[in-house]
């Protein structure tokens, strides 16, 4: 009976294989041979498939010429014009490359730099080739009147200080902004940024806050402190209003200003409504000019202009 051999028995020894041999069987799997049929394929392929294809930068479904470019429908008060004002200044070209990486910010980028536009701006394309790019518009609020040197200019804000292309208003326009009074320096920077003058920004809240109510309680202007008092920031200044016939208002505080002991906004005005309804337009008398104070917490004082001296309650 022959013996029983082990399973792993090899009456021949192996010798070790040679490093050619070890290349040869891991380039023979199936695995690595798919990958090495690929490489070769693309490397013969590619540049020809490449030659053949269109060029689609060039495809009229990816052009759009600037002039297409639509935007958020503007306000009346904003230029009409105001998409080739952003592509001129910008630099575009005439025709804008859908495919180009850049093309939504490039755009974005443009609008963002005028100043009637608020904020981020956001740009959206569809093929065939279209743009619309998202706008929040800035509105003026009050006309601010600088006199300088015998001088007098007038200087559109919105309600943030911002200045706003004086070139945009028609003169028709102008006239119907509350104008902001005893400002005698004029802005430092270009339209677009914010006027850092603490009477300019305080009575710019206030323009926002009686714009309802403008025409109905006969204001004129708004008089913002002399110059020694603008040192102090925005919300501790007193503003003033004045009416067509002259009269005068004491407002106080501009809205916003959280100091101890001011009337909030909202009553100031309801104060105002009540005075007019039971006496009149502050207008009306003709002893007057007279200024009334709206920052008493019990009444309304009103004494004449020319008197600084006794007052009467209303």
């Amino acid at each position: 009976m022959p013996a029983h051999m082990p399973d792993d028995f090899d009456p021949l020894p192996r010798r070790p294989s040679t490093p050619v041999e070890q290349l040869l069987n891991w380039l023979l799997q199936p695995t690595v041979l798919l990958l090495l049929s690929c490489s070769v394929a693309a490397w013969v392929f590619v540049p020809k498939l490449g030659v053949r294809l269109p060029d689609l930068h060039n495809d009229r479904q990816y052009r759009l010429a600037t002039s297409q470019i639509k935007i958020t429908p503007p306000p009346h008060w904003v230029p009409h014009d105001l998409a080739e004002q952003a592509v001129r200044r910008a630099g575009l070209p005439d025709e804008l490359s859908l495919l180009d990486p850049e093309v939504t910010r490039r755009v974005a980028a443009a609008f963002e730099l005028n100043p009637w536009v608020k904020g981020q701006v956001r740009v959206s394309t569809s093929v065939p080739a279209r743009m619309h790019v998202d706008l929040v518009y800035r509105e003026p609020v009050a006309m601010v009147r600088v006199t300088q040197r015998g001088k007098a200019g007038l200087f559109p804000i919105d309600a943030d200080g911002t200045l706003l292309p004086s070139a945009d208003f028609a003169p028709a326009e102008i006239a119907k902004y509350p104008v902001i009074e005893n400002v005698s320096v004029p802005p430092g920077s270009a339209a677009g940024t914010v006027w850092k003058d603490a009477g300019v920004l305080g009575a710019a809240r206030l323009a926002v806050e009686l714009k309802p109510f403008w025409e109905q309680f006969g204001f004129q202007s708004i008089l913002t402190p002399t110059n020694s008092d603008r040192k102090l920031a925005w919300d501790d200044l007193s503003l003033q209003l004045s009416t067509r016939g002259g009269s005068r208002v004491i407002w106080g505080r501009p809205p916003g200003a959280k100091h101890p002991g001011e009337l909030p906004a909202d009553k100031k005005i309801e104060r105002i409504k009540f005075y007019l309804r039971h006496h009149g337009p502050f207008d009306s008398s003709t002893h007057g000019p007279f200024e009334y104070d709206i920052t008493r917490w019990t009444d309304i004082s009103r004494k004449p202009i020319a008197d600084r001296g006794s007052s009467q309650r209303q």
